[in-house]
């Protein structure tokens, strides 16, 4: 029973607290999406999100997943949920990049958004 809370707490909490970032990415990447469609498709015609993006994984069935999995394998899956997010991440900030070249007054929109949710 010990070993399964220190396991939960140095290993299985960090993954879902990265999935739970990566979540809000993928909020953040549709909410920048949904601004250049509505404004100008052409903005994102030639990025594509990385697969992750498309991912909707049970989060019960992972988190359980997760409880059965040994360290080497929670090792495993914290290496593939952090280069997840950091892909996540490349993607939402050249999106950004792109409104910023192509239409920065939608940049201040998604800035003040951003200081209003804080």
């Amino acid at each position: 029973m010990l070993r399964s809370a220190i396991l939960f707490r140095t290993m299985i909490q960090p993954l879902i607290d990265l999935d739970q970032n990566r979540s809000k990415l993928k909020l953040y990447i549709g909410h920048l999406t949904a601004l250049c469609q509505d404004r100008d498709p052409q903005i994102l015609h030639a990025l594509h999100p990385p697969a992750s993006y498309y991912q909707d994984d049970n989060q019960a069935a992972w988190e359980q997943r997760l409880q059965k999995m040994t360290p080497d394998e929670l090792s495993q899956e914290l290496e593939k949920c952090e280069r997840e997010s950091a892909d996540l991440q490349e993607f939402a900030n050249t999106i950004l990049q792109q409104i910023a070249d192509h239409c920065p007054d939608i940049l201040e929109q998604v800035v003040n958004a951003l200081e209003e949710s804080s």
